[in-house]
């Protein structure tokens, strides 16, 4: 475990950092890509282009955004949680632009997996008119196995 916190001041200045937009078409096929991915391969057909898409689309959308670098401060990482809000319904065949920004970093002292460093980042997906249609919150954590308690505890 390290003396003192890894979160310098070039870390931290991290936070706000955001890609330029992308752009992607919520397509027919990335809708069923998704539903493949969520429901199996045997599930009903995709909706059709103008009609309502399932919110979890998003999914095939996300790994398309550029990400901002993190740097590697710890030798482990693991996705510690994923979760979207909607501000309205996703249709089949609209333009949605991405952003991804780093929200918040900070730290752990101790715990299960001993120091840890938590990332978090927001993905915002907006309409063709620029107004915000959901947003993607991951929260990435970095950690020493090494400094791992047994059997897991508090």
């Amino acid at each position: 475990m390290p003396e003192s916190s890894l979160i310098t001041d070039d870390v931290r200045s991290l936070v706000g950092t955001a890609t330029a937009p992308v752009r992607a078409q919520l397509s027919r096929r990335a809708v069923e890509r998704a539903m493949d991915t969520f429901l199996g391969m045997r599930h009903p057909p995709a909706p059709e282009e103008g009609q309502r898409a399932p919110g979890y689309a998003l999914a095939a959308l996300e790994p398309e955004p550029e990400r901002v670098e993190l740097p590697n401060l710890m030798p482990n990482s693991l996705l510690i949680s994923n979760e979207w809000q909607f501000e309205r319904p996703l249709v089949v065949g609209e333009e949605i632009s991405m952003v991804t920004r780093i929200s918040d970093i900070n730290e752990r002292f101790g715990g299960r997996f001993g120091y840890s460093i938590y990332f978090r980042s927001d993905v915002e997906f907006s309409d063709a008119s620029g107004a915000l249609v959901a947003r993607s919150v991951r929260t990435m954590m970095q950690y020493d196995a090494a400094d791992a308690r047994e059997g897991g505890e508090e």
